[in-house]
């Protein structure tokens, strides 16, 4: 296989540089301090916070995001902010065919779209009024097609996630990100800008899976049931590192400890080796005398 290995750290996304986006942030009601809220109601904290809230008890003047008297809960980001969440299963959905949102950063080279429903991807970038980068990505359909039979009947289904890494990174740049699902409604679980790392190249023998958080049940009378609960992706790989930049690799692991980032095992070739979530553990065998073999034991949030 011997594709590039890389790894993305996202760039924050805040109110800061923030301009704007055509999904409402209206999921419910903003909180107000002179409103005497209720069991079971919900609110929504935007400016600096885009989060949404459940009442656990009745109150007045209680600030959500601020309680620690028990009478609020965290349910997650506002609709809007979803696809900026770090931290896994949720998604940003509009009912159209069409979601666009516009930010600013410097030095861009990546971006990343994960668990998509899109057709198209545009991403244009602009600097000092003038747009130096416009470029639509097409996300063509898939099917497990092995026979004549299959080609004429399989059930197709669309790719789910894009990785961009050919943005020029100006400073002071402008970002507008066009998303069309054309025929259905238009949504996407993880949006990643930042810029990449190439540590090596993948070898064959990764292995790809999943953490599945789901339990099964049994009655009294031996009845079994599952709940069904969300799941991690998990991947193991080896990459062939060259022995001039390993101490810089084995620097650079070592400082992404506990962070969440975008890793990219096969970028283009095989989806499944995408994963965004934090390495577990490597470790680095020095085997030759021109490269060594990382591995690297990574599991997602989603």
């Amino acid at each position: 296989m011997t594709t590039p290995f890389m790894v993305i750290v996202p760039k924050d996304i805040t109110d800061a540089n923030f301009v704007s986006s055509t999904i409402p942030e209206t999921d419910y009601a903003v909180w107000n301090a002179g409103t005497a809220y209720t069991l079971g109601q919900r609110v929504i904290m935007t400016t600096g916070i885009h989060k949404v809230y459940e009442a656990l008890a009745s109150s007045t003047g209680v600030n959500p995001s601020t309680d620690t008297t028990g009478k609020w809960v965290l349910v997650g980001p506002t609709n809007r902010w979803s696809m900026f969440d770090t931290s896994g299963g949720t998604v940003s959905a509009i009912a159209g065919n069409t979601i666009e949102f516009v930010f600013t950063a410097d030095r861009l080279s990546s971006m990343g779209f994960l668990d998509v429903a899109a057709s198209t991807i545009r991403i244009r970038a602009a600097a000092s009024a003038t747009t130096y980068y416009d470029t639509t990505f097409t996300l063509p359909d898939r099917a497990v097609i092995l026979n004549w039979y299959d080609y004429f009947n399989a059930e197709a289904f669309r790719t789910s996630e894009l990785i961009v890494t050919d943005i020029p990174p100006i400073a002071g740049s402008t970002y507008t990100v066009t998303i069309t699902n054309t025929g259905g409604n238009c949504s996407i679980g993880s949006f990643i800008s930042g810029n990449f790392t190439e540590i090596g190249n993948t070898q064959y023998g990764a292995s790809a899976g999943i953490i599945d958080y789901s339990v099964k049940n049994v009655d009294a009378f031996g009845t079994s049931t599952i709940t069904k609960r969300a799941f991690s992706k998990r991947i193991d790989v080896k990459v062939h590192v060259g022995n001039a930049v390993i101490d810089a690799v084995r620097a650079k692991l070592n400082s992404l400890r506990a962070t969440v980032c975008l890793w990219a095992g096969s970028s283009g070739n095989y989806e499944l080796l995408t994963v965004y979530g934090f390495y577990k553990d490597y470790s680095i065998d020095i085997a030759y005398p021109t490269y060594s073999v990382l591995s690297l034991q990574i599991e997602g949030l989603i």
